[in-house]
């Protein structure tokens, strides 16, 4: 028998805790390919988070049952499901791409994925009671909203507004407590519009896992 030498040790190691991050399943990706993504269908998305490289990957290849029932490696934590509250949306790039155009595919589990968010912070509390969570994040996304939508937009002590984006599936509570400083109203667009959520992006949730991302631009124009 060869005996082990102390770097072997640690090659082995570090082989082994690589296999129980990732999991026994297969997990294939392309990079920044130009192919557009395709979602299919209006029901809800599914996300899963890479912990060790903190990239969220997003399908809607489930059903809630069986997104419930699954089971993931290590590494892998759900986010989801959720419900968009736009009235339509697409995916500029993925990030860490070039260019817009380039998107990142990852096939796993069985299903196809597209990277759509690279974490930079993660569930910060805003407030002392941890009503608001903020999460800071890269992504290219454009939300779309027609006219005449009515869109909750929150609104923070300093100005900043966020526009509704997402809600869980699974949500019980439809108006959820708000910290000091902190209003959710209703209002109007009158024409059609587009927020560009590029480069650096909040997102907030709320107790009831609302989803509020931004800030919007100050010249935002809608009519309550």
């Amino acid at each position: 028998m060869i005996p082990l030498t102390r770097l072997s040790v640690m090659v082995l190691g570090t082989l082994v805790f690589a296999t129980l991050l990732g999991g026994c399943s297969r997990i294939d990706r392309e990079t920044c390919v130009p192919t557009a993504p395709e979602f299919e269908g209006d029901g809800p998305g599914y996300e899963l988070i890479d912990i060790v490289h903190r990239e969220v990957w997003a399908t809607r290849d489930w059903l809630p049952d069986e997104f419930a029932a699954f089971s993931l490696p290590f590494r892998w934590r759900k986010n989801g499901p959720r419900v968009p509250v736009h009235d339509g949306g697409r995916f500029l790039r993925s990030p860490g791409c070039a260019e817009d155009g380039q998107f990142s595919y990852m096939d796993a589990f069985g299903r196809h994925f597209l990277q759509v968010v690279k974490l930079n912070s993660v569930g910060r509390a805003v407030d002392d009671r941890g009503l608001i969570r903020r999460t800071e994040l890269e992504k290219y996304h454009v939300l779309h909203f027609a006219a005449g939508s009515t869109v909750r937009i929150l609104r923070g002590p300093t100005g900043e507004e966020f526009v509704g984006a997402s809600r869980s599936l699974e949500r019980d509570l439809n108006t959820p407590s708000l910290p000091d400083g902190w209003t959710l109203t209703e209002r109007l667009f009158p024409v059609d519009v587009e927020y560009s959520l590029v480069g650096n992006v909040s997102v907030l949730r709320l107790e009831n896992e609302d989803s509020y991302q931004g800030p919007l631009p100050k010249n935002t124009e809608y009519r309550q």
